[in-house]
C-alpha cells in the first residue's frame, strides 16, 4: 500500500528529552572574543555567567582558560590562548587552535556584559526546561505528588534566592531597630557566642593542636551526633559541606574518632565531603563557593583549610578573593566555618610565643576583617592541654581557656578557666582590672597588654552592672585606678535587696 502515508509523530508525547537544551553559542563566542580583545571586561561577564553556563563544551573550556589566563596576568590573545590550550591536551576540542582564531573573529559591537546576559537568559531557560521534563517524567512514571509539589517550591525559592537583587532590600528601620537583645548564635548563646548567626567563624592554630578536631566537633553537634561542643549549644543544621581540602584522609582519620557505624545514616543525610581543593580558585572565580553549597543542599560550609581555597593568601587579591567569596554565601543564609593558621614565627625573640592578635594569623588582613569571629588554639602538635584564645568577637569574649584533648576518642573540653566571681570572692583588697588582666591573660608574663586590661575592666563593669560587685574609686591603691569588691559574702550569698 504505497499510498499509505505514515501519521506524524505527536512531539508533544516526546518528554522533552529528545530536544536540544536552550542556548546561545552565538553569545557566547561573543562573549569570549570580546575579552580576547578587551580583557578588561571578563570581571564584569565574570559576575553574571560561569562556564556552567555555558552549552558548547569547547566555550567553556575557553572561558576558563581566559580567566586563568587573567589571573595569572598573562595574556589572552589567540596565540597564547592556544597555547595555555595545548599545556591542557584539549586542542582537538579547537581544530588545532583554528577554532580559536575563528572566535577571536567574533567580537560583536557590544560589551561582555550585555552578551553575558543573553547566555544567562538561555540559562534561566534550561533550568525552567529542566524542571519541566523532571515534573513530566514524573507524572508519566506516577510519582508522588508531593515529590513533584517539592521540586516545583524548590526551584522557586532557589529562583527568589538568585533573584534580581531586589528580594534583598530592606527597609532601615527594619534593618536597624527591628533586631534581638542578644546575639543570634551558631555555637553559644546569651553573650557567650563563639559562632554568631551570619558571621564566619575561623579556628586558628599550628598544625597538630587540634583546630580540626575541634571544628568537627561543632559540625557534629550541629548533626545531631553530640549534645554540644566545649560544651557550649551548637544551633541544629539541615546538612554540612565538609571542603576537606588540606590532606582529606586525615580529616577522615579525624571525625572516625568520633562516630560509629550507627551515626552512619545520619551522616549519609546531613554531612556530605568534598574531597580536595574545591573545582576553582576563589581568586579566579569567588561564586564557586556559594554553587557548591547550593549543590550540596548545605546551611553550612566547613573549608579546610583557608590556604587551600586561594592562591597566595597574603596577597591583596587573595584576601578579598576569599572575603568575597565567603561574604557571598553569607548573604544566601549559608554559614561559614573556616580552618586557619597563623604566621610562621622566625627565631628571634618572639619565637614560640603565644599569638595574641589578628595580625599573627597568615595571610590578608581582609580574610579576618571579613569574619565575626576568630578563635586562636595554641600549643605543641600533639599536645593534650592547649590554650584558646577568643581574638575576635561578636558579643562578650569566651575565655581564655585551657582545652584537654582525649585525642584517641576525639572528645575536647575546657579543663581550665579563670573564674572572676571566685577571684573577687578571695581577694583580701580591692581587685584593679591591672591585677584581674594577669590573672586571666598573662601568668606567666605578668604584665598584660592595655588591650587586655581594658577587657578585665569590661568584664568587672559587668559584675558591677548584675549586682554581684561593688566598684570603688580609688580602691586599688595604685594611682587612680578603680578596684572591685565581691558584692557577696564568702558563702555566695548576695545581700537582701534593701
Amino acid at each position: 500500500m504505497t499510498n499509505v502515508r505514515p501519521f506524524p509523530r505527536d512531539t508533544a508525547d516526546d518528554d522533552g528529552l529528545n530536544r536540544k537544551p536552550p542556548g546561545d553559542p552565538a553569545a557566547e563566542r561573543a562573549v569570549i572574543a570580546r575579552c580576547i580583545h578587551h580583557p578588561e571586561e571578563y570581571l564584569d561577564a565574570a559576575e553574571i555567567v560561569t562556564s556552567e553556563d555555558f552549552t558548547e563544551p569547547a566555550h567553556r573550556l575557553l572561558w576558563d582558560v581566559i580567566g586563568h589566563q587573567l589571573a595569572d596576568g598573562k595574556p589572552t590573545d589567540p596565540i597564547s590562548l592556544r597555547a595555555a590550550v595545548d599545556a591542557l591536551g584539549q586542542l582537538r576540542l579547537f581544530n588545532n587552535g583554528t577554532i580559536i582564531w575563528e572566535i577571536s573573529g567574533e567580537a560583536g559591537p557590544g560589551d561582555a556584559a550585555y552578551y553575558a546576559d543573553l547566555i544567562h537568559a538561555k540559562t534561566r531557560l534550561r533550568r525552567i526546561d529542566d524542571l519541566a521534563v523532571r515534573l513530566r517524567s514524573g507524572v508519566l512514571n506516577g510519582g508522588a505528588v508531593d515529590e513533584l509539589e517539592e521540586q516545583i517550591t524548590g526551584y522557586v525559592q532557589e529562583r527568589t534566592s538568585r533573584g534580581t537583587g531586589t528580594s534583598r532590600f530592606v527597609p532601615g528601620g527594619s534593618f536597624i531597630l527591628d533586631r534581638p537583645d542578644t546575639v543570634p548564635a551558631i555555637w553559644g548563646e546569651g553573650d557567650q557566642v563563639l559562632w554568631a548567626e551570619g558571621e564566619a567563624l575561623i579556628i586558628a592554630g599550628p598544625p597538630g593542636v587540634g583546630k580540626t578536631t575541634v571544628g568537627q566537633q561543632v559540625l557534629l553537634a550541629a548533626i545531631g551526633v553530640r549534645p554540644h561542643a566545649l560544651g557550649m549549644a551548637v544551633r541544629p543544621a539541615k546538612r554540612v559541606l565538609y571542603l576537606a581540602s588540606d590532606r582529606p584522609q586525615q580529616a577522615a582519620r579525624s571525625m572516625a574518632r568520633m562516630v560509629t557505624d550507627e551515626h552512619r545514616d545520619l551522616l549519609n543525610q546531613h554531612l556530605v565531603f568534598w574531597p580536595g581543593p574545591p573545582p576553582k580558585d576563589f581568586i579566579k572565580d569567588p561564586g564557586v563557593l556559594l554553587r557548591l553549597a547550593k549543590q550540596a543542599g548545605a546551611d553550612i560550609v566547613c573549608l579546610d583549610s583557608l590556604k587551600d581555597m586561594a592562591g597566595e593568601l597574603a596577597s591583596e587579591e587573595g584576601g578579598q578573593a576569599i572575603n568575597s567569596a565567603i561574604q557571598r554565601t553569607l548573604v544566601e543564609g549559608i554559614e561559614v566555618l573556616a580552618l586557619h593558621h597563623h604566621r610562621k614565627q622566625g627565631g628571634g625573640k618572639d619565637s614560640g610565643r603565644e599569638p595574641t592578635s589578628l595580625d599573627e594569623l597568615y595571610g590578608s588582613v581582609w580574610i579576618t576583617s571579613g569574619a565575626g569571629s576568630v578563635v586562636s588554639l595554641w600549643g605543641a602538635a600533639g599536645d593534650p592541654i592547649v590554650s584558646f584564645k577568643h581574638l575576635k568577637q561578636p558579643a562578650a569574649e569566651c575565655g581564655p581557656w585551657r582545652l584537654k584533648h582525649d585525642h584517641p576518642v576525639g572528645v575536647t573540653e575546657i579543663w581550665h578557666e579563670v573564674d572572676v566571681l571566685d577571684i573577687l570572692a578571695h581577694a583580701k583588697t580591692p581587685l584593679t582590672a591591672q591585677q584581674l588582666a594577669c590573672q586571666i591573660y598573662s601568668p606567666d608574663k605578668g604584665k598584660p597588654s592595655a588591650s587586655e586590661v581594658e577587657k578585665a575592666r569590661r568584664r568587672l563593669d559587668q559584675m558591677v552592672e548584675k549586682g554581684l560587685a561593688h566598684k570603688i574609686a580609688n580602691g586599688g591603691g595604685r594611682g587612680s585606678q578603680a578596684g572591685y569588691v565581691a558584692a557577696f559574702s564568702s558563702t555566695g550569698e548576695l545581700p537582701e535587696a534593701g
